[in-house]
């Protein structure tokens, strides 16, 4: 359970929170399982915070500090989160289905099965991230950098990977069946028993991938490279 002395801090509001955060540094907070759904909490500096199993479900998070901060099995679904700071955040089994994290800088980020069913993370850089068995079916993900990230087993079913970038990452086990990945750069990819029926492959950029029983039934393979 949240300490109650910080929730009655930060329902003081942002400004009150950070000078307090910002004249003792050193406490850990603690805000496990607290309920801060739809809460107004936009560049609040959460870094170091367990929040793990808390509420964030609708909230404004916008410029948030969610620096070195665990999240795991916390709900964000429908939160804002764009230009929040991710650096070394925990994020493993977390509901983030239908965020909005567009341009967030999610590079080695634990993402491992999270939900980000139908997030917006377009513009995302998640380098080296861990999202292995994730969630992303029907998520935004255009011009999202996915290099050397980790997506084994992930589910991207109908997601939009247009102009992705998925250099050297790893796939395999992936569900891409039905998903746009109209001119991604997936070079050097391990594909191996992927699956890309019905996927929209047009000007993909396939160059040295381990395409091992992968699934192309049904994809659409015009002008791709490989």
């Amino acid at each position: 359970m949240a300490n109650l002395e910080h929730l009655n801090q930060l329902q003081q509001g942002v400004s009150s929170w950070n000078l307090w955060r910002s004249q003792d540094h050193r406490c850990q907070i603690d805000l496990i399982e607290a309920n801060l759904a739809y809460a107004e909490v936009s560049k609040a500096d959460f870094s170091g915070a367990d929040l793990s199993l808390a509420n964030l479900g609708g909230a404004s998070l916008v410029g948030a500090n969610l620096r070195e901060a665990n999240l795991t099995l916390a709900n964000l679904s429908g939160a804002n989160l764009s230009l929040a700071t991710f650096q070394d955040v925990t994020l493993c089994m977390t509901n983030l289905s239908g965020t909005n994290l567009s341009l967030a800088n999610l590079s080695a980020v634990d993402l491992n099965l999270a939900n980000l069913s139908g997030a917006n993370l377009s513009g995302a850089v998640l380098r080296n991230a861990n999202l292995m068995g994730a969630n992303l079916s029907g998520a935004n993900l255009t011009n999202a950098d996915f290099t050397d990230a980790n997506l084994a087993g992930a589910n991207l079913n109908g997601a939009n990977l247009s102009n992705a970038l998925f250099c050297e990452a790893e796939l395999s086990g992936a569900i891409l069946s039905g998903a746009n990945l109209f001119k991604a750069n997936l070079s050097g990819a391990i594909l191996r028993k992927t699956d890309f029926n019905g996927a929209k492959l047009r000007e993909a950029d396939l160059r040295n991938t381990d395409l091992h029983l992968a699934n192309l039934d049904g994809a659409d393979l015009e002008f791709s490279r490989g």
